[in-house]
């Protein structure tokens, strides 16, 4: 895998005296394959059909509220299981899913000395695929975790999911997995709230983006996606950081994610970071209409360069609210007007997190899509950028869509950034 593809949406938060720049962004398109050592395929075949059972009784009774049928599933070896079993039950009994099934990968690996020791040498720890989907999701999601069974008479049982592998590149995990979730649908928009996160206000703010985003996407855009969204508000950091599978603190200034959800499948979501939600509602909604941007074009699946994916998602965003400007505008034009303009469009590596002046290459993505449209028309902004979706160079989509080559257009370019910094 290589380094993420971050499709960045700045906006300043300050609060008693704390200044934070949040950052928007795209995941990278697969998560990190682990580099943990298993063994597959260890368990006989009497046992492993056993475990089907248990594990497919767990998903049934998830899903149909059935709370006695659950909690014969279980062991209570570990007393503080009972807790981590209510909350599992309660997000999947509660959660708006259209689709819950389990399956056991034959992938063991063995228990800790601490939890061996508790547990008994009849338990043991193996991976399960859940496949899940609710209302809004584009397509079904593929999560892996682990769970601790225990061979009781004869029976297996599930005593345990806190055990899993030590070592390897992290994974997504499934916000139900991490924490009690609040669930609700409303207008195309399906929202995951964790404790301390007001979902009326999440609610409100999605829907009114969500219809921004379908009036304002250039038309021949966003042409497979559903018109739906779903939205994820994890309650903690480290929870945020879990769904998207990367370590803790790696994306702590990042304000929301458009990502590839799961291991398989092609659903795409958005999680935001909780910090977000102390924005102001003005700027928090933008945050959500440059993402959803990136939900309806799929932009992390597509080749095109990154000025044009998150100047677009600037750009839609921007156009809903009369007045707003991309955040380093004032100071791109200040440099233009002292040191003149850059020579080309910004590259990708200037879109990385940990970039210098990363506000500025989002103002300049922003202005190029904005000059596009103004200097040949909307829909023609539009074509160019879907052409470049699906894999054409920059010469390319801009002799077929605008009629002018690469270098044409970017002098184009550049003399509108001089114009715009001598008004």
């Amino acid at each position: 895998m290589g380094s993420p593809r971050l499709y960045s949406v700045v906006r300043r938060l300050a609060l008693a005296a704390l200044t934070l720049v949040l950052v928007g962004c795209s995941a990278p398109t697969t998560p990190a394959p682990s580099s943990i050592e298993t063994r597959p395929a260890a368990p006989e075949s009497s046992r492993l059909n056993l475990v089907r059972a248990t594990v497919d009784a767990l998903a049934k009774a998830a899903r149909t509220g059935d709370r006695p049928g659950f909690d014969q599933l279980l062991s209570h070896r570990d007393p503080s299981f009972a807790d981590r079993a209510r909350l599992l039950y309660g997000n999947l009994s509660s959660l708006p899913l259209t689709t819950l099934r389990m399956r056991v990968d034959p992938t063991r690996v063995e228990l800790s000395d601490a939890r061996r020791k508790l547990l008994g040498p009849s338990a043991w720890v193996q991976r399960v695929i859940v496949t899940w989907r609710l209302a809004g999701d584009g397509d079904e999601i593929e999560h892996r975790v682990w769970l601790t069974f225990l061979d009781v008479g004869g029976e297996v049982k599930i005593a345990g999911a806190i055990d899993e592998p030590q070592g390897g590149a992290p994974e997504q995990k499934p916000g139900w997995w991490l924490g009690p979730l609040t669930a609700r649908e409303g207008g195309g928009v399906t929202v995951l709230a964790g404790p301390g996160q007001s979902i009326d206000r999440w609610i409100k703010l999605a829907e009114a983006a969500l219809a921004n985003v379908r009036e304002h996407l250039p038309n021949g855009l966003g042409t497979s996606w559903n018109r739906q969204v779903v939205v994820e508000v994890p309650a903690a950091q480290r929870d945020f950081e879990s769904v998207l599978g990367e370590r803790a603190g790696s994306y702590a200034t990042i304000a929301a994610v458009t990502y590839r959800a799961g291991v398989d499948g092609d659903a795409i979501r958005i999680v935001v970071n909780p910090k977000a939600a102390r924005l102001n509602s003005n700027a928090l909604q933008s945050v959500l209409e440059h993402e959803l941007v990136h939900v309806a074009t799929r932009s992390p699946d597509t080749p095109a360069p990154m000025w044009a994916e998150e100047g677009l998602a600037e750009w839609v965003s921007i156009r809903a609210h009369p007045g707003q400007r991309s955040g380093g505008t004032d100071e791109l034009l200040l440099r233009v007007r002292g040191d003149g303009a850059p020579r080309a469009f910004p590259a990708d590596r200037r879109f990385e997190a940990s970039a210098d002046d990363l506000e500025l290459a989002y103002a300049e993505a922003w202005l190029a899509c904005r000059f596009i449209a103004d200097r040949y028309s909307e829909s023609q902004l539009g074509r160019l950028y879907a052409a470049l979706a699906r894999g054409s160079s920059l010469d390319q989509a801009s002799r077929s869509t605008l009629h002018l080559g690469e270098t044409e257009l970017t002098a184009e370019w550049l003399a509108y950034l001089d114009r715009l910094a001598r008004y």
